[in-house]
């Protein structure tokens, strides 16, 4: 029942959204194409590479009975979540392990819970935090606030533990550590729906507080995601951008996600490797 209730109070909202950023989400091209990344990389060691999205097709039935049919004798889940959560990792391992009960598949089952410290992962993402510094004048870029937008988490959840909120901090530390220039970083949390008590702070939030403190330069950064949607596209880019310019921030940058770059794919095959 709640759940039918947020979709029907976030409906609408959420189609208007979607139309002003062109009527629909890449995110499954993009995922296609990271896929077909990660089998050029990998080569002839892995038999097969299927999508599961979490929430619309390919879904998880898709995917295992897509591998089924290739004949593999074991399976991977290699979740594009770079930090842990069970509300997001957890979920999906665990509708992963419901379909292969349901339909009856009895095979190994190996599950990279984790990657938000993985050299690889970090490389990528700091090449991704560099170029956008770097459309900076060269004077600016020293001391510049980077802030590093990650998706939300319910507050119940981390009260249970949930490492998420730990490890999207060593992500950043790692990323920042990486970087060739000193960088103010700062962390927010983003795609916080109500009436869930998420943590903090808000991106928007942290947003309205560095123009208070006279901030007139951000970078942006969406530090947990791999692809562009909806929460990069319309939330980073459109709502944010506005909160910015309301703070008196006038110069707004958005860091890329990895999306297609070449990377992603020798990226993913290290991850494989390194966690079987």
């Amino acid at each position: 029942v709640f759940g039918w209730l947020v979709a029907k109070i976030r409906g609408p909202f959420v189609r208007k959204n979607y139309r002003l950023i062109g009527g629909g989400s890449p995110i499954l091209e993009i995922t296609r194409h990271q896929v077909r990344a990660l089998e050029g990389a990998i080569g002839d060691r892995v038999a097969d590479v299927a999508v599961a999205m979490r929430y619309t097709r390919p879904d998880t039935y898709d995917a295992v009975r897509e591998l089924v049919r290739s004949g593999v004798d074991r399976l991977v889940l290699l979740p594009l979540y770079p930090q842990y959560s069970a509300a997001t990792t957890g979920s999906s391992e665990s509708e992963l392990r419901r379909v292969m009960t349901e339909l009856g598949i009895d095979l190994p089952l190996e599950v990279i819970r984790t990657w938000h410290d993985h050299p690889a992962y970090l490389d990528v993402q700091a090449a991704l935090v560099s170029e956008a510094i770097e459309r900076l004048p060269e004077s600016e870029r020293d001391g510049v606030v980077v802030l590093f937008s990650a998706h939300g988490l319910p507050q119940r959840v981390a009260d249970r533990g949930d490492p998420y909120p730990e490890e999207t901090a060593a992500t950043v530390a790692g990323v920042v550590q990486r970087l060739a220039y000193r960088v103010d970083a700062r962390i927010g949390y983003q795609s916080r729906t109500r009436p869930v008590r998420w943590i903090g702070p808000g991106t928007d939030q942290v947003l309205r507080d560095l123009g208070a403190e006279g901030v007139t330069t951000v970078v942006v950064v969406p530090i947990s995601f791999v692809s562009d949607h909806i929460e990069t596209l319309y939330e980073t880019d459109m709502l944010f951008r506005d909160i910015a310019e309301q703070a008196g921030i006038r110069r707004y940058i958005r860091a890329d996600v990895m999306n297609d770059r070449p990377e992603v794919g020798p990226m993913l095959a290290s991850i494989l490797e390194d966690s079987l």
